[in-house]
């Protein structure tokens, strides 16, 4: 396998990243500022050239990228220019690491902000190349599937936290399979303040049996550890924004099964009526794709395993995901990325199926590439 495709691959990335750029605007393209939060928009952001979808509430960067304004949630107006204060802020990682790199400068913070995602691609693709040992064509399939997917170039494009917290997420199955708890507990500590739904990867890392007790005591020291910086940080956020906590994104969950079939239903309805959008043809495809990503993971458990743990938790989530995730079913691919990860690193080499499975596995990544462009 030459490495040139690897090379090829990252430059094909850098090109996407590259093409968002404006000298008027930088990248704040990638930040996703909707038209119709201009109004409600950060004080500090009046008269910067912020690139701005017109007719468009935007979507989630936007928010994040003004938290970074103001971290320590201090100023009035920063409740305000959120949808959802209290759930935008609990995901203090990023932000704080944009404010603190830009110096106070409302400009570069932005700047900063919008190319984190951008690092954080570099920096799992790095560890993946590590991760991998494979050097031939199903070793690359396997790199490029968990980086050129919906979940990890959506979270690029967008300038979400998922990606983010997907690196450290990996950093610390890293850490655990190499015997050093304390760093895969801090990985997973910053992991959990990047996003709070990391928590899952947090107790699927330290289950080891399916018998009680699940975790070693050892395990769930770790685990307990892990959560006191996301806990004090949501106590603190509380005590900021006190009218806001009701705002938990548990809407984004429901019965087993019922999200994907009224999404299923939607679609069918919406392509009969001729409405081939991506949003309902694509839709459909991701639904199979991922569910094959799950059937893969648990026809053959593997308790051993760290990254089976972990995709096998976030296979389980994929029953519960709501209609509200699955209305852009790019949104399922973000939450569900770990699976994505673990299928893509766990899909057998030596089976007859390991293409066919792929392909389905993994058949938005060129319409994530698509959406890029």
């Amino acid at each position: 396998m030459p490495r040139s495709a690897y090379w090829i691959a990252t430059c094909l990335f850098l090109a996407l990243v590259a093409s968002k750029f404006s000298p008027q605007t930088g990248f704040t393209s990638l930040i996703r500022f909707g038209e119709t939060w201009e109004r409600q928009r950060n004080p500090a952001l009046e008269g910067l050239p912020i690139a701005t979808v017109p007719h468009s509430s935007g979507y989630d960067g936007q928010f994040y990228a003004q938290v970074a304004l103001d971290p320590f949630l201090r100023a009035p107006e920063t409740g305000a220019a959120l949808d959802a204060p209290a759930y935008r802020a609990r995901r203090i990682l990023l932000p704080a690491i944009a404010a603190t790199a830009a110096l106070g400068d409302s400009w570069w913070t932005l700047q900063i902000y919008a190319l984190l995602n951008v690092v954080c691609w570099l920096g799992l693709a790095r560890v993946l190349h590590v991760i991998i040992p494979d050097r031939n064509w199903t070793g690359f399939a396997r790199w490029a599937g968990c980086l050129f997917g919906m979940g990890v170039l959506e979270s690029v494009r967008q300038s979400l936290v998922d990606l983010p917290a997907m690196l450290l997420l990996t950093l610390a199955i890293l850490a655990h399979e190499r015997t050093r708890p304390t760093q895969s507990t801090a990985w997973l500590a910053l992991g959990n303040l990047a996003k709070e739904s990391s928590f899952l990867g947090t107790l699927a890392l330290n289950v080891e049996s399916f018998r009680w007790p699940f975790m070693t005591r050892k395990g769930a020291v770790s685990a307990l550890i892990a959560a006191i910086p996301l806990i004090g940080w949501s106590l603190y956020v509380g005590s900021r924004l006190p009218h806001s906590t009701d705002a938990s994104g548990v809407g984004n969950f429901t019965w087993p099964l019922w999200g994907m079939l009224q999404q299923t239903g939607i679609c069918l309805a919406e392509m009969s009526k001729g409405n081939w959008d991506g949003r309902f043809t694509m839709g459909l495809l991701a639904m199979v794709g991922l569910s094959v990503q799950a059937y893969v993971l648990w026809r053959t458990p593997m308790i051993r395993s760290s990254w089976w743990r972990v995709g096998a938790a976030y296979a389980a989530l994929l029953l519960f995901l709501g209609s509200w995730v699955w209305s852009g079913y790019w949104a399922a691919c973000r939450a569900l990325l770990p699976m994505t990860i673990a299928f893509n690193l766990l899909l057998p080499a030596n089976a007859r199926s390991f293409w066919p499975l792929w392909i389905l596995g993994n058949s938005t990544l060129l319409h994530a590439v698509w959406r890029f462009l």
